[in-house]
C-alpha cells in the first residue's frame, strides 16, 4: 500500500507541474495580449513606441532621392543629420570651372529645416579654411560612391524651413481635408539662398505628398505590425496553453476515475493535484477498509453458523426425546444462528454461559488485520474443525498459534521494506 501511495504522489505531482507550467504559459500569453492590445488602441502608448515622427529625415530623403536620380550616378548625394551648423553660416567660396560637384543635404528636425549644400572639389594647390573632407562612411550616399576621401568646398548652399502647420499634416493620426490643406498653403515657407557659382536647375524638387507621408508613418506601421505579431502569438499561446491544460485535466480526470471522484476543470486549475488526490484516495482507502472489515466479520460470522449447525445436527443425532429433537429439525430449518446457539445451550444447560462458538469466533476477529479474505476462511474452517474434533482448548491454542505466526510475518515483511527503501 505504501509503494502504491509513492507511486500515486509520484504520478499527482507531474500532473501538478504541468498544470503550473501551462498556467505560467497562460499568464505569460494573458500579459502580452493585454499590454499589445493597450500599446495598439491607446493613442498616447501608440504614439510614444513609435516614436516622434522624423519629418526631416523623409523630406531629405525625398530631396536626395530625387537629385540622385537627375544626376543618374554622375554625383554624390549625401544626406546626414545635424542640428547643431547653421546653414547660412557656411562660407562659399567661388571655384572656377569645378571638375565635380558633390551634394550634401543635412537636416533639423528641432529647428524644422532643411539645408542643401553644394560642395565642389577642392583645386590642387588651394588651401582653403572652409574646406569640409566627405568621407565614404559620411551620412548617407543616395548617388555616386565615395572610394576615398574628398576635399571640397561649398559653393551654394538653400535652406528651407517648413512650417508645423504643414508638417503636422505627415503625421499619421493627421485629419486631412481641405480645411487641413489650406491651412497648410497658408503658412509661411522660410527659403533662403547664396550661391557663388549656380548650379544650374538642380533645386527644383517637388515632393509627393502622400508618399512622403507614408514614409513618415513607416515605423508607426511598423510597430503596429509587430504588436499585431505579438497579439497573434500571445492568443496562439494562451490557446496551447489552454489545450494543454485541458488534456492534462482530461489525464487527471482518468486517474482519478479509479476512485470513482468527479472533478470539474475550475476545481483542477484551482486546487493542487496532489490535495485533490488525497481526499478521494482517503476515502476510498476508507471504503475499501470498511469493506474487507464487513466482508471478513461476514466469513468468520460464515463459519461460526456452520460450526454452530453442525453442533446441533450432532446433537439432533445423539439425542433420544423425540420432542427435543423435533425441536432442533424445526430450528435448523429456520436456519437462526442465534436461535440455534440458545437450543444448544438450554440442551446442554448452559444458559447463563457463552457457547465455544461464540468464544472461538471472538478470538478469531484478531486474525482479520494480518491476513486475506481467503487466508481467514481457511483458518476459520481449520479452527472449528479443531472445535468440532478436539474440543474449544485445542481451538483456541490453534488460532493464538496462528495470530502469533501472521503478526511474525508481517513484521518480517515490514523489516525488508526498510531495507529496501535504505
Amino acid at each position: 500500500m505504501e509503494i502504491l501511495v509513492s507511486s500515486e504522489f509520484a504520478v499527482t505531482e507531474s500532473y501538478q507541474k504541468q498544470k503550473k507550467r501551462f498556467v505560467s504559459i497562460t499568464l505569460v500569453g494573458a500579459s502580452l495580449l493585454v499590454l499589445s492590445l493597450c500599446l495598439g488602441i491607446i493613442p498616447l502608448l501608440n504614439d510614444a513606441i513609435s516614436g516622434k515622427p522624423q519629418y526631416m529625415r523623409w523630406v531629405a530623403d525625398r530631396v536626395a532621392r530625387s537629385i540622385a536620380a537627375r544626376f543618374g550616378n554622375d554625383s554624390a548625394v549625401i544626406v546626414t543629420p545635424d542640428e547643431t551648423t547653421d546653414c547660412r553660416q557656411i562660407t562659399d567660396v567661388n571655384v572656377p570651372n569645378p571638375d565635380d560637384f558633390y551634394y550634401v543635404i543635412t537636416y533639423s528636425e528641432k529647428a524644422h529645416s532643411l539645408c542643401f549644400i553644394t560642395y565642389a572639389s577642392l583645386p590642387k594647390g588651394w588651401d582653403h579654411a572652409n574646406s569640409l573632407v566627405l568621407y565614404p562612411s559620411t551620412g548617407k550616399n543616395y548617388g555616386q560612391k565615395l572610394n576615398a576621401p574628398v576635399q571640397a568646398v561649398a559653393v551654394s548652399q538653400l535652406q528651407m524651413v517648413y512650417p508645423m502647420a504643414y508638417l503636422s499634416l505627415l503625421h499619421w493620426r493627421a485629419k486631412i481635408d481641405s480645411s487641413s490643406f489650406k491651412q497648410a498653403a497658408n503658412a509661411r515657407f522660410e527659403r533662403w539662398f547664396n550661391s557663388s557659382a549656380e548650379p544650374g536647375d538642380s533645386l527644383d524638387v517637388e515632393i509627393d505628398f502622400p508618399s512622403l507621408r507614408a514614409d513618415v508613418g513607416r515605423r508607426h506601421g511598423f510597430v503596429n505590425h509587430a504588436l499585431m505579431a505579438v497579439l497573434a502569438a500571445s492568443m496562439l499561446l494562451i490557446a496551447f496553453a489552454g489545450y494543454k491544460a485541458r488534456r492534462s485535466y482530461q489525464e487527471f480526470g482518468a486517474f482519478l476515475t479509479r476512485y470513482h471522484y468527479p472533478l470539474t476543470f475550475a476545481a483542477y486549475v484551482r486546487q493542487d493535484p496532489i490535495a485533490i488526490a488525497d481526499r478521494p484516495r482517503e476515502v476510498y482507502q476508507d471504503e475499501q477498509k470498511r469493506t474487507r472489515e464487513h466482508a471478513r466479520a461476514a466469513i468468520i460470522a460464515r463459519r461460526s453458523s456452520e460450526a454452530i449447525r453442525t453442533h446441533l445436527e450432532s446433537l439432533l443425532r445423539r439425542l433420544p426425546d423425540e420432542e427435543k429433537r423435533v425441536r432442533i429439525g424445526e430450528c435448523l430449518a429456520r436456519n437462526n444462528p442465534e436461535e440455534m446457539k440458545a437450543v444448544i445451550q438450554e440442551i446442554k444447560g448452559q444458559a447463563e454461559q457463552r457457547s465455544p462458538e461464540d468464544k472461538l469466533t471472538e478470538l478469531l476477529d484478531s486474525l482479520k488485520e494480518y491476513c486475506s479474505d481467503e487466508e481467514l476462511d481457511g483458518y476459520c474452517s481449520q479452527a472449528f474443525q479443531v472445535l468440532a474434533e478436539s474440543g474449544f482448548r485445542d481451538a483456541r491454542t490453534f488460532v493464538v498459534n496462528t495470530h502469533d505466526q501472521l503478526r511474525t510475518r508481517l513484521k518480517e515483511l515490514e523489516e525488508q521494506k526498510v531495507i529496501a527503501t535504505e
